[in-house]
């Protein structure tokens, strides 16, 4: 299972649901950050200060509009909410999680933004062994 998170942008915020990759494990150790991150018509990007392991196995082509992506070429983090049917163009990305809930908000976000990412107390799913 995974862990819940809260993602703060401006007067936005959003939940997301961290998968099991080892990716969102180690994201999930580096919270809360604080993240500087540029909004685009499709999603919202920013370059962490830190690499994610990447398994290549797991690095596709494309993303689902409300995925939580990670590059590992590019070292960056995108909440994508649009433009999925085209997205197959984009390679290099891992995703390590899903926002839960309406994307509409994030789309009408605009510039650069301060996104602060911290872990969701309501939403601490425990392990399982």
């Amino acid at each position: 299972m995974g862990r819940g998170i809260v993602v703060r942008l401006g007067d936005v915020t959003v939940r997301a649901l961290l998968n099991d990759t080892p990716a969102a494990r180690a994201l999930a150790e580096h919270l809360p950050l604080t993240l500087r991150m540029c909004v685009s018509t499709v999603g919202c990007c920013g370059a962490l200060p830190f690499s994610l392991p990447a398994d290549p196995a797991l690095v596709h082509r494309g993303w689902t509009d409300g995925d939580l992506n990670y590059n590992p070429a590019g070292g960056w983090l995108a909440i994508f909410f649009d433009d999925e049917r085209n997205s197959m163009r984009y390679g290099g990305q891992l995703t390590i999680g899903r926002v839960e809930g309406p994307l509409e908000p994030l789309r009408a976000l605009e510039g650069r933004i301060d996104a602060l990412i911290e872990t969701d107390e309501r939403r601490v799913i425990p392990e399982t062994n």
